[in-house]
């Protein structure tokens, strides 16, 4: 397994508060990093693929190093933090002109100066010219000529871009970003192992694991390599109820998580051995089916099955199914992060998800199938008006969707639309697809309204 080549990494660092995502944020052109005014919200390092001019640019945002503190999680961020700079091509340091040189800013500044990298300095805050003027003072820092920059006014920015892309014309030539790299999201509740998911499969711990639920805050984009193949995992934070969402950061958390979710390709929801399914699980499946995206449920801590009842993979599959009956339509493998009992092999079950979101089913095909499954043959209440089906077409890939002509749009009820799908599924490769159906008045009737 390997790190995505070719791509010169530009590493942004800091202290905590300065404007670290921000600046990530502004150069990626969205709103990819949580950004609140709370210190400490960035814990690990977020990563994007941009294009700047001929050069392909991977950014990195780490987390806010802290001099003082020295608990474990803190520890872990600060090894996050030297670990990117190490990788790293280019580095940019955020202070804040507001606040001026911290003890924080001196030890980051000592650390950046002990590699022998382009280090651009940006003092951000600068809001107006007495603050631009005072980003003379972190002359002192030893990293060359300040650059005032304001995230918030958008001021400077161009300028930092610059420096940015001059640091980098030594470099190789990025390439240009791949045809296709498939998009995983892996979602689910906090503390059900998706970082531990993720640094098993990277081979490296890329994002932070720790016991206290809620560790990871920001949706974390890896990009590797394996086996000639690109992929972008995309680990989330862990997706509460409502009830449980007590700060501004958890609610801007689980935004983001439901965000990743739609811009994935497909989602790993991972479930924890011991408690099973949840009412929290099926919501969080359900968003997964609104986006229509494609879905595979991997049981982890399978290792512990035997503190679980000494089960069967079949037996705890026929449980899940039968504590949701929805479940039944996604592939269920089980897997161990911490050992890394089948967590390599679930690639291969994504990659054939992907694969089929590219389905294209001949109209003639499916009318066959409806000619032999007639949904109108589906009991309906007393005094209902059965429809009657006319034909029907599939209307769009990615997400998979097909369309139902009938007479009566109105007399269509839920039974009819599960016994469509039902028969869709049974016909097609659609194991783990989400499936949306939609229903239409025939031409006839449309020109008669």
């Amino acid at each position: 397994m390997e790190s995505y080549k070719g791509v010169p990494d530009v590493c942004i660092v800091g202290r905590s508060n300065v404007g670290k995502s921000s600046l990530f944020n502004w150069l990626l052109g969205e709103r990819k990093a949580v950004v609140v005014g709370q210190s400490g919200t960035t814990r690990d390092c977020v990563e994007a693929v941009i294009r700047i001019g001929k050069y392909s640019l991977k950014i990195a945002d780490t987390g806010g190093y802290t001099a003082e503190d020295s608990d474990a999680l803190s520890l872990r961020v600060k090894e996050q933090i030297y670990r990117a700079v190490e990788e790293a091509s280019v580095l940019v340091m955020v202070t804040d002109a507001i606040e001026g040189i911290s003890p924080a800013d001196q030890e980051v500044a000592a650390i950046l100066r002990k590699f022998d990298k382009p280090v651009i300095l940006a003092v951000n805050k600068a809001d107006n010219s007495t603050l631009r003027g005072s980003a003379l003072e972190f002359y002192r820092l030893g990293l060359g000529d300040p650059v005032a920059v304001s995230c918030l006014h958008r001021k400077g920015m161009r300028g930092l871009k610059e420096r940015i892309l001059g640091s980098a014309a030594g470099l190789p030539e990025g390439q240009e970003e791949p045809g296709h790299y498939l998009k995983i999201a892996i979602v689910g509740r906090p503390n059900v192992g998706k970082s531990s998911f993720v640094n098993e499969l990277l081979n490296r711990e890329r994002v932070i694991v720790s016991d206290v639920p809620g560790t990871t805050r920001d949706s974390i984009d890896t990009v590797f390599t394996y086996d000639n193949d690109d992929y972008v995992l995309i680990d989330t934070a862990g997706i509460r109820h409502k009830k449980k969402i007590k700060t501004a950061v958890d609610a801007f958390s689980v935004m983001r998580s439901m965000e990743s979710i739609k811009r994935a390709d497909v989602a790993v929801l991972l479930l924890d051995v011991k408690d099973g399914v949840t009412k929290d699980d099926i919501d969080i499946l359900g968003f997964i089916e609104e986006s229509g995206k494609a879905c595979s449920i991997l049981v982890n801590k399978w290792d512990l099955a035997g503190e679980a009842g000494d089960v069967t993979m079949d037996e705890y599959r026929k449980h899940l199914v039968y504590a949701s009956d929805r479940l039944r339509v996604f592939p269920i493998s089980f897997i161990s992060a911490s050992t890394g009992e089948n967590v390599l092999s679930s690639l291969s079950m994504l990659k054939v998800l992907d694969a089929n979101l590219d389905l294209k089913v001949p109209t003639p095909f499916l009318n066959k199938l409806m000619e032999k499954n007639d949904p109108s043959r589906v009991p309906v209440p007393r005094k209902k008006k059965r429809p009657n089906f006319l034909y029907i077409t599939q209307t769009s890939r990615r997400p998979i969707e097909f369309t139902v002509f009938v007479n009566e749009p109105g007399a269509v009820v839920s039974a009819h639309l599960r016994f469509i799908e039902n028969v869709l599924r049974d016909n097609l490769p659609l194991k783990g697809i989400s499936v949306r159906i939609r229903v239409r008045a025939s031409r006839a009737k449309r020109q008669k309204k």
